[in-house]
């Protein structure tokens, strides 16, 4: 089993919290306040329209990871 990095991790973090937001404002007509499961927001597609935004805001986060290539330059 191969270990998740550090970034695909913190994407998925950021895509729930998003996805749980973008749900709740669509359903906050319904006076609704429980978090969903994550079925709800997988049938909803909301994790689909999170993934975007998560991957640009972490985009403008903290340093840039390096590429295969500069690792190796490094050394």
């Amino acid at each position: 089993m191969s270990e998740v990095s550090p970034f695909w991790r913190r994407v998925r973090e950021l895509m729930r919290e998003i996805a749980v937001e973008l749900y709740m404002q669509d359903h906050h007509h319904l006076d609704i306040f429980n978090t969903p499961e994550e079925a709800d927001l997988r049938e909803g597609g909301y994790l689909d329209r999170a993934r975007p935004i998560a991957l640009r805001k972490i985009q403008g986060e903290a340093p840039r990871f390096k590429t295969i290539k500069e690792m190796r330059e490094d050394d």
